[in-house]
């Protein structure tokens, strides 16, 4: 169960292995090994990043960002339902479902607070044409009626899970705690979010079609592509279908500071997918520093040997957990840390046991023992590297957050950088953190 917005106890390591993001005319020179990312604008204001690599498929990334998605209930949320489904451009739904089907082997869509995001992955014969379906798709939905209504109906059904599921309320309290309740982060749209999907369909397409023209912002997107490319070529092609739409822009959403939690919470519950005896507890807590903050690079080693630790502890040494995971996540306005246990333990005991390890590393790290955790790291960063999910992940982070966890460089931490930011950073036992006590069914 995640009970965070992007999947808290996600674990990435970084090495800072890719390139800035640098600019160019429309005009792009020929890549060289030393360049291989490429940025082009549009005349209508879109921006398009070519990455090129060895890889002999493309994945792609459309990010739209403005600050009216996710401010009016649950119409952007439809809408990323209705991408890849319904009538766009000049074909109808079934003419598009089709398309997508031959083209485009992988495709989804989400939403959160700010920003639309749209993934394929394609063969490069196929380019033209998936690059059509990603344009009609972010910039000219029909929303026509059937495909209104069934969409509605299964967001509706994946509202009402959440809703009355005790991981969804798990979940939205969490958010309340960690970001706060005012924060868009920490809001809790769910009501609102039923309220639309459960308006009539005629008013509801209508109402898309409103919020459509609202948010069909070309310079407010960025395109992404990842793979053996030729960015001349791949420019040139989303000129031709993305390009038809004019200049549009827009504000974005500007998300605020959140500071370190204060005092202990804690959250208790049922986890569905676990059985008695077993359970499970999260520890969560925010430092308050955020990707971009000089700190975040010593707080992600930091996170990376609290989990070797607590697989030395909790595993190896105390058989009270079979695979237990730790890691810090910073994002531009936050940076969390969390702790996951699945257990048969007391779970109070193993929180007591988990702040006990985190008081040893307070007092001291054996440089030894963390030179002996670098290769790992290395090799799970050299993993992330080859991977074109997860440079085309870096990239968009890159734009999004304004930082990527490539780019910290946890090679350079010290075992006395991570002292002090253990001491400034871990809380004690029942300090400021949240505790979610999950027990199995």
């Amino acid at each position: 169960m995640d009970i965070s917005r992007r999947g808290l106890f996600k674990l990435a390591l970084a090495g800072g292995c890719l390139h800035s993001l640098s600019s160019a005319g429309f005009a792009a020179p020929a890549l060289t090994q030393n360049e291989p990312l490429t940025t082009v604008t549009l005349d209508n204001g879109m921006r398009v990043h070519c990455y090129r690599n060895g890889s002999r498929y493309i994945s792609a990334a459309l990010i739209l960002r403005s600050k009216e998605i996710g401010a009016r209930g649950g119409l952007a949320h439809i809408l990323e339902h209705t991408s890849f489904t319904g009538a766009a451009g000049n074909m109808t739904a079934s003419e598009l479902k089709q398309k997508r089907r031959a083209l485009i082997q992988d495709s989804n869509a989400m939403t959160s607070p700010g920003k639309l995001e749209w993934y394929a992955s394609f063969l490069p014969k196929y380019a033209s044409e998936a690059l059509q379906l990603l344009a009609v798709t972010s910039l000219d939905q029909k929303f026509d009626l059937e495909t209104v209504r069934s969409e509605a109906r299964i967001v509706l059904e994946e509202l009402l899970l959440d809703k009355y599921s005790s991981e969804g309320a798990i979940r939205r309290r969490f958010n309340s705690i960690i970001y706060g309740k005012d924060h868009p982060y920490g809001k809790d749209t769910l009501n609102s979010e039923l309220a639309v999907a459960r308006m009539p369909t005629r008013k509801l397409a209508e109402e898309l079609r409103r919020y459509a023209d609202m948010i069909r912002l070309p310079a407010n997107m960025d395109l992404f592509l990842v793979g053996n490319v030729e960015p001349r070529q791949m420019c040139d092609l989303a000129n031709e279908h993305f390009g038809k739409c004019l200049y549009a822009s827009g504000p974005m959403l500007e998300l605020p500071r959140v500071g370190p939690i204060q005092r202990y919470r804690r959250i208790s519950g049922v986890a569905s997918n676990l059985s008695r005896p077993m359970g499970e507890i999260r520890i969560a807590w925010n430092t308050g520093v955020a990707i971009s903050d000089p700190d975040a690079h010593v707080l992600l080693a930091l996170g990376e040997y609290l989990n070797e630790l607590l697989f030395s502890e909790l595993r190896e040494k105390h058989g009270a957990a079979y695979s237990p995971e730790a890691g810090y996540e910073p994002d531009s306005c936050s940076g969390i840390f969390s702790i996951v246990i699945t257990t048969r333990k007391p779970l109070g005991e193993v929180e007591k046991r988990v702040f006990s390890i985190l008081d040893r590393i307070k007092d001291h790290i054996d440089p030894t023992e963390l030179a002996l955790y670098r290769d790992r790291w290395e090799l799970k960063r050299l993993k992330l590297v080859e991977s074109s999910e997860s440079t085309l992940e870096a990239l968009v982070a890159r734009l999004v957050e304004g930082c990527a966890l490539e780019d910290l460089a946890i090679e350079r931490v010290s075992a006395d950088d991570m002292v002090a930011a253990a001491r400034k950073h871990l809380p004690k036992y029942k300090g400021g953190y949240v505790c979610v006590s999950l027990r199995g069914i």
